[in-house]
């Protein structure tokens, strides 16, 4: 599901194998995902801490015969798999990423690294049942009982309409045709047509039944899973795809298909299985048993191919998602791709991928094809098999033609439940890789609750870290260590530093995008855990250097669906980030419309609307993540000027020590620690680290003025 986690997901298959069912989730939430992969060693803790005797080997291929299995071994020098099996010419694998392999020998020595993790458990070994997937989405369906009670009615009605099928043909054969007595011809025309329109009006409502049913299942689900996912941490969707949360979302499609039909089928299915062989029994006990039993055969073919078509519909969802991945990314990075030239290698890259896909796709419709056939076969030689067993009690008369016509529409009507319920069982399988991936976000962990805030006055504006520490998972360095300080109600602090000294991590867990490990942050003296998030966020107007506009108007793009921002103050929030006059020279003025992600303006330009959309909301506290870099230095000016008049609390983070100079203090950042505070003239005097920044942006100036001259 993330990127990078294939060994926590190895590890989970080695613990649900000993009948530890620990969802991955789990143990993202404990141990995170780090950026470049977990290390084997990392892997062998995450073990240990669950009971497991863990031991590293570094072992050549052919001596893995005498490990014990499954081991998580180290692939191709870049990933985690898990070997299962080894047999005389080929081995067992499962990789996170496409799932149960077949490899051969010569693929298992040249793409195995050298390294085995073998797994055992100890005697602490805890046995824990996994969450049933299956249930939590039935509940979707479940929840709407009338829908369903209608839905079964209308089934039950037309089913028996079918039962009355047989009975008919062969009353009609012994009654009417044989004896060839003409007198019920009308009576039976007007009860056709009787039959025809009854079963027209109950087929029809049980499909409006079916549509109401599938569009409440579509509103509950995606209604919950859109809020679920708009309310997740923002460490979920950095470690995820765009691309892959769109395939989730869009996967609700055939989710709400088979639960709305399938669920309900499985019912009538079930009911009508046990009617025909009661009535079937009532014809002849020795073909019932017959039809029973090739009915149970065919059943048995359909279910146990499942586990074959489970397989290769985790290959097929798997690759689908990652054609939808290279697609997103492509498009929306489709400028880098264009200046680098590199459509034909994005191209391939798309192609081959979904080449992938469509290879396992085919491999999926062909077994299922094949297995379709099998039962289709049957069905279809079924009727001429039953009237041959039957010649021999019809010609000594111990059965009539009629009966044995009518056995013969029973034995089909039994036969098509079976092969029903048979592929509907390999659908709600083939459902289960789908709802794998809408699991993980409904059983994501959410952002932290509402908190006790009963706060009606707004936020004054005074911040203070206290002995705040942060990584980003449970294994890696500390982003930021035990920094303290304070910022006053209306002080303009500025926070400097080079690229990685934690300035970013600093302003995200100030906004509670990142929760810290240790430590506590206090606004108005009041810690942050006891706030409601979305209140807190309103009170803090943000320009992220990496933000991002909406393909909306101009206007709407500042006001940003606020009810309380009002056109005067979309104006005078423009006027203060330098845009108006800009934004006045349009044809539509504020209601020119911005493309996606605002590649109509340019990056300066788009800086500056990002910049009033924060300002339009006159905010209590202002963070500032080079929020600048893309102006020229007049511009920059202008807007500092403005900046300089606000009352509000300012935090202003810059690469650009020019941007910083007017800052009432200046905290100097390095490697995760604060190594200096003062203002801007303080700092230059002690000579410290502020004063080589300084200076080394000096000599780029200078080296750039020579190359412009």
């Amino acid at each position: 599901m993330e990127h990078s986690e294939c060994g926590l997901a190895s590890l989970c298959m080695v613990l649900s194998f000993y009948g530890n069912k620990v969802p991955l989730s789990e143990l993202r939430e404990k141990y995170g995902v780090p950026k470049g992969g977990t290390s084997l060693f990392q892997i062998m803790k995450i073990g240990e801490s669950y009971n497991l005797d863990v031991k590293g080997y570094r072992v050549n291929a052919p001596d893995l015969r005498e490990v014990i299995l499954p081991a998580i071994i180290h692939w191709e020098n870049k990933h985690y798999v898990v070997l299962e099996k080894i047999r005389k010419r080929s081995a067992v694998i499962v990789d996170p990423a496409n799932g149960r392999t077949k490899v051969s020998i010569d693929e298992l020595n040249t793409k195995y690294s050298g390294f085995a993790l073998v797994m055992s458990p100890t005697e602490s070994f805890e046995k824990k049942k996994g969450i049933s997937h299956t249930r939590f989405f039935l509940s979707f369906v479940l929840g709407k009982k009338p829908l369903i009670a209608f839905i079964v009615l209308t089934s039950l009605l037309i089913q028996g309409f079918a039962l009355v099928i047989p009975w008919l043909t062969s009353w009609m054969t012994d009654k009417v045709i044989v004896p060839k007595d003409s007198s019920y011809l009308s009576t039976i025309g007007y009860s056709i047509l009787i039959l025809l329109v009854s079963y027209l009006i109950f087929s029809g409502l049980r499909g409006f039944f079916i549509a109401k049913l599938q569009t409440a299942i579509d509103r509950s689900l995606m209604t919950q899973f859109i809020e679920k996912l708009l309310n997740l941490s923002y460490n979920f969707f950095e470690n995820r795809s765009t691309g892959e949360l769109l395939f989730r979302a869009n996967s609700n499609v055939y989710i709400r298909q088979i639960l709305s039909t399938k669920a309900i089928t499985f019912l009538i299915d079930g009911i009508l299985l046990l009617t025909y062989l009661i009535v079937m029994a009532q014809y002849s006990l020795e073909l019932t048993g017959i039809v029973f039993m090739i009915g149970l055969c065919v059943f048995a073919l359909l279910v146990l191919s499942t586990s074959v078509s489970r397989k290769l519909a985790d290959k097929e969802v798997s690759s689908q998602s990652q054609v939808q991945r290279v697609l997103s990314e492509s498009i929306n990075g489709i400028s880098d791709v264009k200046v680098m030239g590199l459509e034909n290698q994005v191209y391939n890259d798309w192609f081959d991928k979904f080449n992938r896909q469509l290879f396992h796709a085919e491999r999926r419709s062909v077994w299922t094809s094949l297995i379709n056939t099998v039962a289709s076969s049957i069905q279809f030689i079924l009727p001429i098999y039953l009237l041959w067993l039957s010649g021999k009690p019809l010609l000594s008369g111990d059965m009539t033609l009629g009966t044995v016509l009518g056995f013969n529409a029973l034995a089909l009507s039994f036969i098509t439940p079976i092969i029903s319920i048979g592929n509907g069982y390999g659908e709600l399988v083939y459902l289960g890789s789908y709802i794998q991936r809408i699991y993980d976000v409904m059983h994501a962990k959410s952002e932290r609750g509402t908190g006790q805030s009963v706060f009606s006055t707004p936020i004054q504006g005074k911040v203070e870290f206290k002995n705040v520490s942060y990584k980003h998972n449970y294994f890696s360095e500390y982003s930021v260590k035990d920094i303290s300080f304070e910022v006053n109600p209306g002080e303009r602090l500025a926070i400097v530093g080079s690229s990685g000294s934690g300035k970013s991590t600093l302003v995200k867990l100030l906004l509670g995008l990142y929760t810290p490990n240790k430590g506590t942050i206090l606004f108005d003296e009041m810690e942050s855990s006891k706030y409601n998030l979305k209140f807190l966020r309103k009170a803090i107007g943000v320009v992220f250097q990496e933000a991002r506009l909406f393909n909306k108007t101009i206007g709407e793009n500042i006001a940003s669906e606020r009810k309380d921002i009002s056109p005067e103050d979309i104006l005078k929030a423009a006027y203060q980030a330098n845009i108006h006059d800009e934004i006045m020279t349009l044809p539509l003025n504020y209601n020119t419309t911005v493309s996606e992600f605002g590649v109509n303006f340019s990056g300066g330009q788009r800086q500056r609307l990002i910049l009033a959309r924060a300002l339009a909301s006159k905010p209590s506290i202002l963070v500032l993540d080079e929020a600048t870099s893309a102006l020229d230095t007049l511009s920059e000016k202008i807007i500092d000027e403005h900046l300089s008049t606000l009352s509000c609390t300012q935090i202003i983070i810059a690469h650009r020590l020019s941007t910083v100079k007017n800052a009432d203090r200046i905290i100097v950042m390095h490697q995760g620690e604060i190594v200096e505070t003062g203002t801007h003239d303080e700092l230059l005097d002690k000579k410290g680290y502020y004063y080589k920044l300084s200076k080394t942006q000096q000599l780029k100036e200078k080296e750039y003025e020579k190359v412009a001259l």
